[in-house]
């Protein structure tokens, strides 16, 4: 039993995305990154349904919504 495996040149990479690489720009003001934390908590599954569609319906992310709250607690 032969195997024939036949071996093809790597494509070359496309000129415009070295250009693009080359010569974008850097982000204005980044922001240093911080390592996160991550934070568990057991809730009721029907709450968590209720908060799930809630956010649904705002076009936000529940892990936004909590972070949000938190802050707001804390600075107030």
């Amino acid at each position: 039993m032969n195997k024939k495996i036949t071996m093809t040149a790597r494509p070359k990479p496309k000129a415009e995305l070295d250009k693009w690489v080359e010569t974008r720009e850097p982000a204005i003001a980044e922001k240093p990154v911080v390592k996160q934390k991550r934070l568990t908590i057991d809730i009721d599954p029907s709450l968590h349904t209720e908060l799930k569609v809630s956010c649904a319906k705002r076009g936000i992310q529940i892990a936004d919504l909590l972070r949000a709250l938190i802050e707001r607690d804390l600075n107030s």
